[in-house]
């Protein structure tokens, strides 16, 4: 029983610590506001975080492996590679969107002084996809993956921002999906070679 109620005590501050990580920044957060949002005592808290660095390290962690879950599905969708670069675009969309997690992971990445894990958890499968398609022929000779890839990554962190700036419940207009599939279309209409065939949405 007690084991049992320590993964639920931890899993009770990962969530309240990815809420508050998500509206406030790392800097911005101090540990008594994820306290009070867990409804638990600071001892509780340091028992399965010592420290804050330990806590944000576990929000990042879980949303990589929610990332990491996401791509293992798209990676076996059979369609071409530049079909399911589209459809992992729009699956961290959603996720962005469904998951304050992954927000947090995502946000939590572009403050602390650590190498990107969240964006990389995704961007080098991005530009792995990308790289393919430029091999098929389906992209202009210009157009290199790792531009393609960065310019993906800019429309990634634009939707992430536009989700945490219509929460929360906001309702009417596009949702995230929505949004990175149409800015995707136009980016893949600028790369895409002439005489290829539009690939089919998915």
């Amino acid at each position: 029983m007690k084991q049992v109620r320590a993964v639920r005590t931890r899993r009770l501050i990962l969530q309240a610590a990815a809420d508050e990580f998500d509206r406030q920044g790392y800097a911005g957060t101090p540990l008594t506001c994820v306290t009070k949002t867990a409804g638990i005592s600071m001892g509780a808290l340091t028992f399965h975080f010592p420290a804050k660095q330990d806590l944000a390290d576990a929000v990042q962690a879980a949303g990589i492996e929610m990332t990491r879950q996401v791509m293992a599905h798209v990676a076996e969708l059979p369609v071409s590679p530049l079909a399911r670069a589209r459809a992992l675009v729009l699956a961290i969309a959603r996720l962005l969107e469904e998951s304050t997690v992954v927000r947090a992971a995502a946000r939590l990445t572009r403050e602390r002084s650590v190498e990107r894990p969240w964006t990389g958890a995704w961007l080098t499968c991005m530009t792995e996809l990308l790289s393919r398609a430029h091999e098929e022929g389906r992209l202009r000779g210009e157009v290199t993956p790792q531009a393609f890839a960065e310019s993906v990554q800019f429309l990634i962190t634009g939707i992430e921002e536009y989700v945490r700036c219509a929460l929360p419940g906001a309702k009417g207009g596009a949702t995230a999906v929505c949004r990175a599939a149409r800015a995707w279309d136009m980016l893949l209409y600028g790369a895409m070679c002439p005489n290829q065939a539009r690939e089919p949405s998915t």
